[in-house]
């Protein structure tokens, strides 16, 4: 057995590397910024409401504080990210030179590298959207996100965990990676 090829090519090392950052790097903004997301995701949940974001957040803080504005979701959040982001950003190289082959690749090729990653990348993060939507607008039904998983799954099946909304959020999620990746 050779011992410097024990933890895989270089190449695999390479792809490895690239998933893990583009999935973590977009994880800590997203982590950051949970706030907003929570309150953005309340706002739209509030049908026919008239509360502002503002009138919203202060909802949440006067409920529990900074926590009840960061916590909910934020794993959910987190795993989507890493999932989603690290599919878009980390296999795009691989999925472009596959596209080009040897040339250089061109706008098209970049466009189409780009669209199926970010396609694939919301195909897999799909049940974490679930999840973190969920958790957002109702923290205390789904305190983890194993118990959300696991309480979704048995109560609407896991069919449904996996496709519900799929086909919006992979469109989206490859015009949003042709925006961020090819640029």
């Amino acid at each position: 057995m050779d011992p410097d090829n024990s933890r895989g090519t270089p190449a695999t090392r390479d792809l490895i590397a690239e998933v893990a950052c583009g999935g973590i790097s977009t994880a800590t903004v997203s982590a950051a910024l949970n706030p907003v997301d929570v309150v953005k995701t309340r706002r739209q949940l509030e049908r026919f409401s008239e509360r502002r974001a503002v009138e919203i957040a202060q909802a949440l803080w006067a409920e529990g504080g900074a926590a009840a504005l960061w916590r909910p979701g934020l794993a959910a959040t987190i795993a989507r990210e890493i999932v989603y982001s690290g599919c878009t950003k980390g296999l795009y190289p691989v999925m472009r030179d596959a596209i080009s082959g040897d040339a250089d690749p061109n706008l098209p090729q970049r466009v189409a590298a780009a669209s199926a990653t970010g396609f694939g990348g919301s195909i897999c993060a799909n049940a974490l959207d679930i999840v973190k939507v969920r958790q957002f607008d109702q923290p205390q039904r789904y305190p983890s996100l194993p118990a959300a998983l696991r309480q979704i799954a048995t109560e609407e099946g896991w069919a449904g965990l996996l496709v519900r909304g799929v086909s919006a959020s992979a469109p989206r999620g490859a015009a949003i990676a042709v925006g961020e990746v090819t640029t």
